[in-house]
């Protein structure tokens, strides 16, 4: 016979929780709303025969994202042809942060920035971009072979509207965001701080 769910998690360290499960469409968007805004990220989808295979993708994972803002302060490669950018928030002394990256853009995106966006001013004796050149690995998201990211730094003066989930840590987002659109009408301290998730 076999053994019950809760039988199998009787003597489980305290972190190790069952996820509740349900079959009901309404059920589950009333989880999407409730629980990402405490911080859960989305919700698996599956068949009720499916199991779980290592390496297979029979499962799909459904994230909820936010709309919000950040401040660019660099791109990859370079500036005639801005394939990702590289997104910072403003910390309580005024210093600019990283806190994520964008998914790859369009090429229409990429045109658009491409004459929106300036080089960071070097200045002799003028103060260095704040980031590491090239921003270490662990900062990225890059989770499959992750590899430091060479950048080209930029002037911090154009905000960017973007698709963000609820994996925040260390004051970044853990996977990539969705970018939307320049937001022209917003100076970087229109940007919400550092610490603010959304």
């Amino acid at each position: 016979m076999p053994t019950s769910i809760p039988t199998l998690l009787a003597n489980a360290p305290a972190q190790v929780t069952l996820s509740p499960q349900t079959t009901d469409v309404a059920q589950a968007r009333e989880w999407l709303h409730t629980w990402t805004a405490a911080g859960i990220e989305g919700i698996m989808i599956k068949r009720l025969d499916s199991r779980y295979e290592a390496d297979k993708r029979g499962w799909q994972k459904y994230r909820a994202y936010h709309t919000t803002e950040a401040i660019i302060g660099g791109v990859n490669p370079d500036l005639s042809d801005p394939q990702i950018l590289l997104l910072g928030r403003l910390d309580e002394h005024g210093r600019l942060r990283y806190t994520g990256r964008t998914h790859t853009l369009r090429p229409a995106q990429r045109a658009e920035l491409v004459n929106l966006l300036n080089p960071y001013p070097a200045a002799p004796g003028g103060p260095a971009h704040p980031w590491p050149q090239p921003l270490p690995a662990s900062w990225t998201g890059q989770l499959d072979r992750p590899q430091p990211l060479p950048y080209t730094p930029v002037a911090p003066a154009v905000v960017a509207e973007i698709d963000v989930d609820t994996a925040y840590e260390h004051h970044r987002w853990r996977h990539l965001v969705r970018y939307r659109r320049p937001r022209l009408d917003l100076a970087i301290s229109d940007v919400p701080p550092l610490d603010s998730q959304f």
